[in-house]
């Protein structure tokens, strides 16, 4: 089964200086008041128009306190703020936009991320945080190119290799997604989740024997991993060894009973190897799981012809 989650960016926790630096701030500024900036900085001059870009750091330091707690609304309105005084604080339009995601506000995390390219094209992490927001959000061809930019910048990340590897596989261009998956295991050879790729983008391609070691490879590193018992699954099914294929479906289900996919897989078998009582009652299984499928219209006409 492919493996299709992508990775999630997480904040990092700020040092002692930091929050001793938030206290201050937030002592001398008294939080929600603009007017005490002058008074609580003395030996910062304020601009004319009362904007001095230095005051933005201390906003995103505030802010980011706030997003620690988990206060995302309070975090918004200190990095809006930020950005009011200083449009180019890369870092203030960085967190909002990883705010914005959490909040699944795609259309404004991409904003963000794209005005952060006009002052920075080569910033490689908001490259990479663009191409897996645009594959999000179903922009598949926009995703692929900044994820490949994402490779010139970060050649080394085995994790943008897998990502792009696993776009290949969903739009099943599995010649590109064997390719990509190769490259991320060479790069990290302990990578149980893109060997498990690499071993569905074989069987598609018809290389069974080299996806059955990758398979393996994929469970020495992870044994409890349905996705990984069901492409082992899947590689035995595209052997034709249907008995084995249902041992490993089965397996799956064992360690994970919520994945509606691998019902269907081990229907498959179960028909293929003249089971047709376990082939109605897995078909059902998964009709009931994902009623709303792309393929159910499919596998009610294979339903109706097993019950004949």
């Amino acid at each position: 089964m492919k493996n299709f989650s992508l990775l999630k960016k997480t904040f990092c926790g700020k040092s002692i200086l930091l929050l001793f630096l938030v206290v201050f701030a937030v002592s001398f500024l008294k939080i929600n008041s603009f007017d005490n900036k002058a008074a609580a900085f003395p030996y910062i001059a304020p601009t004319k128009y009362n904007e001095d870009y230095r005051y933005a750091k201390v906003y995103v330091m505030l802010a980011e306190t706030y997003i620690s707690h988990g206060d995302y609304n309070k975090a918004k309105e200190f990095l809006s703020t930020a950005i009011k005084y200083d449009p180019s604080n890369k870092q203030a339009r960085i967190d909002l936009g990883l705010i914005y995601e959490v909040l699944n506000d795609y259309k404004s995390a991409t904003y963000q991320y794209e005005e952060i390219l006009k002052l920075d094209p080569d910033n490689r992490n908001v490259n990479y945080y663009l191409g897996l927001l645009y594959d999000k959000t179903g922009c598949t061809d926009k995703a692929i190119q900044y994820l490949e930019k994402s490779i010139k910048l970060m050649p080394y990340n085995a994790s943008i290799y897998y990502d792009i590897g696993v776009i290949f596989a969903r739009e099943t261009d599995y010649t590109k997604a064997l390719y990509y998956n190769q490259k991320a295991v060479n790069l990290k050879p302990d990578f149980a989740e893109a060997y498990n790729n690499l071993c569905y983008a074989q069987t598609n391609t018809g290389l069974h024997t080299e996806a059955l070691g990758n398979c393996k490879k994929s469970l020495d590193l992870n044994p409890n991993s349905a996705p990984s018992l069901d492409s082992m699954g899947f590689v035995y099914f595209g052997m034709k060894d249907y008995k084995k294929a249902i041992e490993y479906y089965k397996k799956a289900i064992e360690i994970n009973p919520e994945i509606g996919e691998i019902y269907l897989h081990l229907a498959q078998a179960c028909e293929k190897a003249g089971q047709k009582k376990d082939a109605v009652k897995y078909y059902k299984k998964y009709i009931e799981m994902d009623p709303k499928a792309s393929n159910i219209k499919e596998i009610k006409t294979a339903l109706n012809k097993l019950k004949k």
